[in-house]
């Protein structure tokens, strides 16, 4: 699962009762629910679109408690039930919400964003959908964005932060034999949790802020870390080059790291320090934090 970027990815979720996807439904009995889901602004950690095994949790809410948290599998481009199927058996309006990645346990989840956590980052892109709606006669639930006619949005969103940095070379800097080898941010909270029943992705109030540090493996120059939303007005950066470090902070637009929003950061490296551009957001949503300069 890599990592991946900005596009809606959509998928048929299919919770039937058997492989017939044109299977009649019959209105006397109970009808296995059908979903549809997009992820926006953009998909997971992992990439434009769902991979092979991975597993998100359903919920119908409220009408019928033995579906609360109900596992689905990715396979061969759709999501399965896992456990058991979601029926609808009674002539009500049924809602439903969803959550990635899915854990057993459900409710509120602990999680840390260090280093490890970042190796893999689909299991701390937490993801989150709500407010769809389904009945007996028209069992196809949709995790989508209904808004451009006139509906909700319903589809996934990102409930975690991303700060994205691309590192240049600047006057007096030559990466083409040498390139940087690491960075290291700080000021951050690397714990917290994950609501799987509201979607709140929260950092632990009482955690004591630290170190991140990032290696830059194969060259490659643009690195994304993903952590729980929190305060933090400006954060002091160090990229290694030449086994020396380069100093320089980061801005964070409004003074915190915010939900679903990507903040993106170009570094240049110069002769006699870094320069970082000011934070943009773009979708994730992505915000664009310019050009910053680090110094020795």
């Amino acid at each position: 699962m890599k990592t991946r970027f900005f596009a809606l990815a959509a998928l048929a979720l299919a919770l039937a009762a058997c492989n017939n996807d044109n299977e009649i439904l019959n209105n006397d009995g109970p009808v296995a629910a059908r979903f549809i889901a997009d992820i926006a602004p953009a998909t997971r950690a992992s990439g434009t679109t769902w991979t092979g095994g991975d597993r998100i949790g359903v919920t119908d809410i409220g009408n019928d408690t033995r579906y609360g948290n109900v596992p689905f599998i990715l396979k061969n481009g759709k999501f399965e039930a896992e456990e058991k199927v979601i029926y609808i058996e009674d002539v009500k309006t049924h809602t439903f919400r969803a959550y990635y990645p899915y854990n057993a346990a459900g409710g509120t989840l602990a999680a840390t964003t260090d280093a490890t956590a970042q190796q893999n980052q689909p299991a701390i892109d937490f993801l989150f959908a709500s407010g769809a709606t389904g009945d007996k006669n028209s069992p196809v639930v949709s995790f989508t964005d209904k808004t451009k006619d006139g509906g909700a949005d319903n589809s996934f969103h990102h409930r975690m932060s991303r700060i994205t940095l691309t590192i240049e070379a600047g006057d007096g800097v030559d990466f083409s034999v040498i390139k940087p080898e690491r960075y290291t941010l700080d000021g951050l909270k690397l714990t917290g949790t994950f609501n799987t029943a509201d979607g709140i992705a929260t950092a632990d109030d009482g955690a004591q802020t630290g170190e991140l540090t990032m290696e830059l493996a194969d060259g490659n120059l643009t690195s994304s870390v993903i952590l729980f939303p929190q305060t933090a007005a400006s954060l002091p950066l160090n990229v290694n080059y030449r086994s020396q470090n380069y100093r320089a902070t980061l801005t964070v637009p409004e003074g915190a790291l915010k939900a679903g929003n990507n903040y993106t950061y170009t570094v240049k490296v110069r002769n006699r320090g870094i320069e970082v551009s000011q934070a943009t957001i773009a979708a994730w949503n992505e915000i664009d934090g310019g050009e910053v300069g680090a110094d020795l």
